[in-house]
């Protein structure tokens, strides 16, 4: 299994964007060069678990949102991206709702499910 280090540094720049900062500014923040963090955004270079955590603290959010998108079980269908589009906005009434009749058609009882 790679590591999609543009999926990364893609959820890097993102999260920078929001906090309003400059590439300058987070690379001053975990003590590495704008260039550097620039290479990382475009995923032309590697980032180590040790930057990755600087980085996440820098930006304040966790590693998970870092890593968000970059391990894929399989690739999405068209009804897998337009399920996570409809579902991305739901209550937890709603998902609960959602999770039950998908049992329901699947053919799943709660005894089946791990979670």
């Amino acid at each position: 299994m790679a590591i999609d280090y543009k999926v990364i540094g893609s959820n890097i720049k993102v999260c920078r964007i929001r906090k309003n900062l400059r590439q300058a500014q987070l690379a001053e923040m975990v003590g590495v060069s704008s260039q550097h963090i620039s290479h990382i955004e475009c995923g032309r270079t590697t980032v180590g678990l040790p930057l990755l955590i600087s980085i996440s603290q820098a930006l304040s959010v966790d590693l998970y949102t870092l890593l968000d998108g970059i391990i894929e079980s399989r690739p999405k269908t068209s009804y897998g991206i337009e399920l996570e589009n409809v579902l991305k906005d739901a209550t937890q009434e709603q998902l609960g709702l959602c999770l039950s009749v998908c049992r329901t058609i699947m053919g799943y009882g709660k005894e089946n499910l791990t979670i």
